[in-house]
């Protein structure tokens, strides 16, 4: 199985080779070329390497085409906690003015890609699951007390990235915030706004004059690993 910082460096990889296949234009050329304009992503679906790459592919190509405003809108159960993580790394370095905004559901790895928005925004009746991580065992898979010790710190390792990313952005304490990880929370628009995660509840995402472009989430081709480490809501998994 791929240790913790191999599978990150395989992550971190893809995305830099998305970025330099793709040259951003400097802060002046964004704004000579279109000072207002505004780019709206839409991400739908579970987060993985794959889907993780496309989206900041797309990202990449919008920057490129002089947008210095990005809406990223999410709907999504979550999925492998690593991509989440290194994706919101990503974002939150760009030169660009980044929105985050639930249009659905934002569940367990995918609160973490909200986080990047320096904008936070949510439509009403909307969801927020934040919540540890989990081992996934596929059919006939062993393990020996050394790998599964390994593994158990390996996912708590995971939990901390979630710990680290909700408690920068938000105004719950590292210790609210562990608490929240080791059982469930389960937030509306109007109680993630007094925990800061929402800046705001909003009932449209379109500015006018945005241009819309949609992330088309890829099947992974790649076969299953016997043990994966998963952040998916239990409604998403079923």
């Amino acid at each position: 199985m791929v240790g913790m910082k191999g599978f990150r460096s395989i992550l971190l990889c893809v995305f830099v080779a998305f970025a330099s296949s793709m040259p951003i234009a400097s802060a002046a050329q964004q704004q000579q070329n279109q000072p207002q304009q505004v780019s709206v992503i839409t991400f739908m679906g579970d987060i993985n390497t794959a889907s993780a790459g496309v989206l900041l592919q797309v990202v990449n190509q919008q920057i490129r085409n002089g947008i210095h405003k990005i809406t990223l809108v999410i709907s999504s159960g979550g999925g492998d906690p690593s991509a989440a993580f290194a994706a919101y790394n990503y974002l939150r370095n760009l030169p660009v003015e980044l929105t985050t905004f639930n249009v659905g559901n934002v569940d367990s790895a995918a609160v973490m890609l909200y986080c990047a928005g320096q904008h936070r925004y949510s439509l009403p009746a909307t969801r927020f699951l934040i919540h540890g991580n989990s081992l996934v065992f596929g059919a006939n898979s062993t393990m020996d007390a050394a790998a599964l010790q390994g593994n158990l710190e390996l996912l708590k390792s995971l939990n901390q990235m979630l710990v680290h990313v909700v408690v920068s952005t938000t105004n719950k304490t590292q210790t609210e915030v562990e608490a929240a990880v080791r059982g469930q929370a389960i937030l509306s628009p109007d109680e993630a706004v007094r925990w800061g995660l929402v800046q705001e509840i909003k009932k449209d995402f379109m500015e006018p004059g945005a241009v819309l472009v949609s992330v088309s989430v890829p099947q992974s081709s790649e076969p299953a690993s016997p043990i994966q480490f998963r952040s998916v809501s239990s409604a998403a998994a079923k």
